[in-house]
């Protein structure tokens, strides 16, 4: 895990990069996303990239989604929606306060659950554990903990909590 729930929110976006990909780019992709969204406001309609305009205002670009043999694909006539760098904070400091309610607590309900053959409530969150041995040399530990940071998409799910452990 790569940055806390209760990380920072920084001052400014200047250190991102001036364009890159919505998913995988962390907490501030993620909330340039929410906002165009809002803003596009057309059910289905998805963020993949970014691109800086000025100092303070972002071009995201999107369009409707479709799964493809498991992958997503943007097909079809992609649009623009532009946001501020104000609304992407506000999205962010938004966003830290929604704390979720103890994810490890609820993923253990689940598998007890499970393990006793009855479920949670249809509307709750459903969590997959995964277990991952660490690779012993350093720049593929390193490579493991880069890839599942708390905004990571894996395959199609969102990785909200890590645990990393030494046997």
């Amino acid at each position: 895990m790569t940055e806390p729930i209760n990380a920072p929110i920084p001052p400014s976006l200047a250190e991102m990069l001036p364009v890159g990909m919505i998913n995988g780019g962390g907490t501030a992709a993620a909330a340039m996303a929410v906002v165009a969204q809002r803003r596009r406001g057309v059910p289905g309609w998805e963020a993949f990239h970014y691109e800086r305009l000025s100092a303070t205002e972002f071009e995201i670009t999107g369009g409707m989604a479709v799964n493809i043999g498991g992958v997503k694909k943007f097909q079809g006539a992609h649009d623009t929606v532009n946001v501020t760098e104000t609304e992407v904070l506000e999205e962010m400091r938004a966003a830290q306060q929604h704390v979720i309610p103890s994810v490890m607590t609820l993923l253990e309900q689940d598998l007890l659950a499970n393990d006793i053959g009855s479920s949670r409530a249809a509307h709750a969150p459903k969590f997959l554990k995964v277990v991952f041995a660490l690779p012993e040399d350093e720049p593929g530990r390193q490579r493991i903990l880069q890839a599942f940071q708390l905004q990571a998409n894996f395959f199609g799910a969102k990785v909200q909590a890590c645990s990393l452990h030494d046997k």
